[in-house]
């Protein structure tokens, strides 16, 4: 499972089998739901790519544009989502097959059971 998709801002460039790689403006890029997350803390605090569940009544979901403000949708309490990576305290994830952020202060991570 990937996500394509083509931004106007910073971002990382991450393809299947190589390291991701920061690129400028207006790129193409591919992204790959097997990027491994980093344990910060016992409480489970990651900061990397993997399962999340939403801990907010209701989390605002946010366009490619953040300067821009204005939700596009909103994320339930408990709802269950993929993020492919964090910056800045936002976490990048797909909505309605678009590129989107949520703050990543309201999410927990949710470790994939083997």
């Amino acid at each position: 499972m990937g996500l394509s998709f083509t931004l106007t801002a910073q971002a990382n460039s991450c393809l299947k089998g190589q390291t991701c790689h920061h690129v400028q403006k207006s790129a193409h890029h591919q992204l790959q739901s097997n990027q491994s997350a980093h344990k910060v803390n016992r409480k489970k605090l990651y900061r990397g790519a993997g399962n999340y569940v939403v801990t907010a009544k209701r989390l605002n979901v946010r366009g490619d544009n953040l300067l821009d403000g204005r939700p596009v949708g909103q994320l339930q309490y408990g709802e269950n989502i993929y993020v492919y990576r964090f910056s800045r305290g936002w976490a990048m994830i797909q909505f309605r097959n678009e590129v989107a952020w949520v703050s990543g202060r309201y999410l927990r991570y949710q470790p994939s059971e083997l």
